[in-house]
């Protein structure tokens, strides 16, 4: 599949590296450090989104919160079956007195999204993304060509553990859920269907390697669309990061993804104690890697506690262009983060990199300071055809928008904090007596004064 990207603005995360010593653990050390266990649930237990199975048994369970949650077979069997990169030795295989310290859980959860569960008097149900399960009769599924082997029969009380959703009935767009590639088979584009708010939307695949992990066979799940029903979906962020549970690795370190974070294991013993397979720990494509925030440090599990690693602060890979981006509001270095994807959804195309530098420095320099107005400015832009200008540094600017737009924008470039009452008095001061009337010189001005006395007014 295609794998290309115009990376997002990455911040470069310095490796950490940390000498690690371990001792065992007891109860009143989980009681104190549980938020640094592989599960803050148990301190035997795997993280959520792990899969685990026994030796001497077929059963696939979903760790979800410290329970097991029953994967019906068929799914494993098609899913590792059909996956290019996996094969049923990721699941991590674990004693069957282990497995049996976790309670049993309803069989619910994110593996079935997309599936076609049939029940035993033959009506079928779609699962959307919401977990819920959807009457969809022969007609809507025979019109909506979902692949023939997406089917999975399972009992009444099976399906009765489920939340009941709308019947489907649309034939121009797909439920919530669905997994689809557009073009060709080698070469295409992969793309999810949310449905969120009444809307569906569109979610792109940055790699294989992830909807590979989000349990996808892909013959008998992932289905081809025309261009033209693609382009019936708004377009929302790309996917680029992998589900709970999977491993991945940075340079020699090893990370567990939870909640969104990557979790550093904190050693060799810990990682070997976990008994994931090395085999799949994922290292393709680190760009995607390093755009991950960091979640606390895996420091402990069953009797091993790595103190050091406890010491480990949480981190984050907040994109960043360079240093001088400390220099405006945080809002606006989130708002310059979510440049690309705001871009995606208003023109529906990925963005380039002359069109990423000038909306960057559009947010940068002040000309906006919020998601709506980048929206906005973006859309007269696709309807006009040309970017909006920048306002003139050097030009006389009205006072009450120097005020309100311009002066907050400048006094935290310079102060990197928000004005207060006494700098308002005397900046408003300057501004109305007219002798700062442009961009260039008020800003300059408050630079000057902070260069040569310290103070942000006199």
């Amino acid at each position: 599949m295609n794998t290309g990207l115009i990376s997002k603005l990455v911040l470069s995360l310095a490796v950490l590296v940390v000498g690690v010593f371990a001792f065992h653990a007891n109860a009143a050390d989980f009681a104190k450090d549980k938020a640094f266990y592989s599960s803050s649930i148990n301190q035997n237990f795997l993280p959520s989104g792990t899969l685990v199975k026994t030796a001497n048994s077929l059963s696939v369970y979903y760790i979800i919160n410290g329970k097991k949650s029953l994967v019906l077979p068929r799914i494993i069997d098609l899913w590792f079956k059909e996956a290019h990169y996996l094969k049923i030795d990721s699941v991590v295989t674990i004693s069957t007195e282990d497995l049996a310290r976790y309670p049993q859980t309803k069989s619910v959860n994110p593996l079935y999204i997309g599936k076609i569960l049939q029940a035993p008097n033959g009506i079928k149900y779609f699962i959307d993304n919401k977990l819920r399960k959807r009457v969809i009769s022969q007609a809507i599924r025979t019109a909506l060509k979902y692949p023939s082997r997406n089917l999975y029969p399972t009992s009444a009380a099976h399906l009765a553990e489920f939340a009941n959703g709308p019947e489907i009935t649309r034939t121009d767009v797909h439920p919530g859920g669905t997994v689809m590639y557009n073009g060709l088979y080698h070469g295409g584009t992969v793309w999810r269907v949310e449905e969120k708010d009444g809307k569906y939307i569109k979610h792109y695949y940055l790699q294989d390697y992830i909807y590979e992990t989000e349990g996808y066979p892909w013959s008998s799940q992932i289905m081809s669309v025309s261009t033209e029903e693609l382009a019936r979906y708004e377009r929302g962020s790309n996917i680029e990061r992998y589900p709970d549970g999977w491993q991945v690795g940075i340079g020699k370190d090893i990370y567990i993804v939870q909640g969104g974070t990557l979790r550093l294991v904190g050693s060799e013993a810990l990682y070997k104690a976990m008994d994931y397979n090395s085999k799949y720990i994922l290292r393709v494509f680190p760009e995607f890697l390093l755009r991950y925030p960091r979640g606390p440090a895996i420091a402990g599990f069953k009797n091993i506690f790595v103190a050091s690693a406890a010491k480990i602060s949480t981190t984050s890979a907040t994109p960043n262009t360079s240093n001088t981006l400390t220099k405006v509001r945080p809002a606006i270095r989130d708002l310059i983060a979510q440049i690309n994807d705001i871009y995606m959804a208003v023109f529906d195309k990925q963005i380039s990199v002359a069109d990423n530098k000038f909306w960057v420095d559009y947010v940068y320099n002040g000309e906006v300071s919020t998601k709506n107005e980048v929206v906005a400015a973006m859309k007269k832009t696709k309807t006009t055809g040309k970017r909006p200008a920048l306002t003139p540094r050097d030009n006389a600017i009205g006072s009450s928008t120097l005020k309100s737009k311009w002066f907050p924008h400048l006094f935290y470039f310079v102060w990197q904090r928000e004005p207060d009452s006494a700098d308002k008095d005397y900046w408003y001061g300057r501004i109305n007596d007219g002798d700062r009337n442009t961009i260039e010189k008020l800003g300059g001005t408050i630079q000057w004064l902070k260069d040569t006395s310290g103070k942000s007014h006199k």
